[in-house]
């Protein structure tokens, strides 16, 4: 029995459980990803890695072959078992995150990072598409960002108990206890999750019998949507580059230690990005309801993100630890305002089966300019005026971000004018 076919119902109970699941798959997602910024210092010293290294395997591997592989899970998800697709992924990053742990060299550390953006690829996709037959309508966008604000969890249980684990039993061990306990996820997806009937939609199984490259341009040639993709991508810059170099440029500028880096990242990180995102939907959900109009709710991140600039000069430059903290919190409360809003507004405009490819099209901006382009730039801009700023580097590379929030509401006003003007 396909999911098209079933009769299951789309609230209550069924609904809830069916959430619950997909925050526990983006908890693990997101804490396995914390997982290599918290011991990029012990890490760099055993293997030799430089920054720029260190850069590449934290984003520009990992996400290469994450977008290659959400290219193809993407029409997979439109079309086929979407909780075979999202067991299978889990399994695939949690076997790679153990693998992790026996890591020789820059090399291996890197297929395994590749191998765990591939598993990675398939949650969001996954999530976005059942979320909007689950949540059909304005209360979307509220629960895209209840499921984004997940993430910070997942970065915070991920940042605690990777110092903690690291720190009594090393790296490498930390490492294989996480990748073990993703496949416990694993049982649980296989054995408990319903099929989610999909919503037909007008048109909408001659765009899903189309090639990959045909429903890109038809998404892309909605108005205003490669701008809502360019500012959610950029929105995430700053998001991005927290939990590659947050520990490092505490453990280098603020002689934090190992075993407390995570406890003291995590918690603000976490908390202000949940608040500001569980809030942000709420807001958001309300300004449509009361308007009539989708795209009413992008006005939240446009008016927020600027904000999170002097947050974030804050967190780089302020001379105390405490400060510091209250950086990150103020930073990643005002940042998480784009999550909910860009995603469910893109998924929204679109057909039920053309979901999956939207919401890696919005993956592609978020990971190229985030996960990829970020940290790298970071890393190398490190690397060269080391000589000049020595341990300090990473101070003075992490604050070309600032420019990001900025470039990202600019950006989500466009669209919101453009998508505003179709109609």
């Amino acid at each position: 029995m396909t999911e098209t076919d079933t009769a299951l119902p789309r609230s209550g109970l069924f609904a809830a459980y069916a959430l619950i699941l997909l925050l526990l798959a983006n908890i693990f997602n997101y804490a396995d990803r914390a997982l290599l910024g918290i011991v990029i210092e012990p890490m760099r010293k055993e293997l030799m890695l430089s920054d720029t290294e260190i850069s590449i395997v934290s984003g520009l591997a990992f996400s290469v072959f994450f977008l290659l592989a959400g290219i193809a899970i993407a029409r997979w998800v439109d079309r086929g078992n979407r909780r075979l697709i999202l067991a299978l992924g889990v399994a695939l990053w949690s076997a790679a995150t153990a693998a992790t742990g026996y890591a020789q060299d820059f090399y291996t550390l890197a297929l395994c990072r590749m191998l765990v953006g591939i598993g990675e690829a398939t949650v969001f996709p996954v999530a976005l598409s059942l979320l909007a037959d689950l949540y059909p309508g304005p209360k979307l966008t509220r629960t895209v960002s209840i499921f984004q604000a997940s993430s910070g969890v997942g970065i915070m249980v991920g940042s605690v108990l990777a110092g903690i684990l690291a720190a009594a039993f090393g790296w490498r061990t930390m490492f294989e206890i996480f990748g073990v306990a993703g496949l416990a996820l694993v049982l649980l997806i296989a054995l408990t999750m319903q099929p989610v009937p999909r919503i037909a939609a007008p048109g909408s199984q001659a765009v899903a019998d189309s090639g990959i490259l045909s429903a890109i341009r038809t998404i892309l040639a909605i108005p205003g949507m490669g701008w809502l993709a360019l500012g959610y991508g950029a929105s995430n810059m700053m998001l991005a580059c927290l939990p590659v170099w947050a520990p490092a440029f505490l453990l280098r500028s603020h002689n934090v230690q190992l075993a407390e880096v995570g406890a003291l990242v995590g918690p603000p990180a976490v908390i202000g990005g949940i608040a500001g995102g569980i809030l942000a939907g709420i807001v958001a959900t309300r300004l449509i309801q009361r308007s009539g109009n989708r795209w009413a709710g992008l006005i939240v991140p446009v008016v927020a993100l600027p904000l999170a600039a002097p947050a974030f000069a804050l967190f780089l430059f302020a001379p105390t630890l405490p400060l510091v903290l209250l950086g990150i919190a103020l930073m990643n409360f005002l940042l998480a305002s784009s999550l909910g809003p860009c995603v469910a507004l893109a998924v929204s405009l679109v057909t039920g089966s053309q979901r999956g490819v939207t919401s890696t099209l919005m993956l592609i901006a978020q990971n190229l300019m985030a996960f990829a382009i970020g940290p790298l730039l970071i890393g190398v801009v490190s690397d060269a005026i080391a000589p000049t700023f020595g341990a300090e580097s990473l101070r003075y590379a992490l604050a070309l971000m600032l420019l990001a929030p900025l470039a990202a509401s600019l950006m989500l006003w466009l669209a919101r004018q453009r998508i505003a003007a179709r109609k």
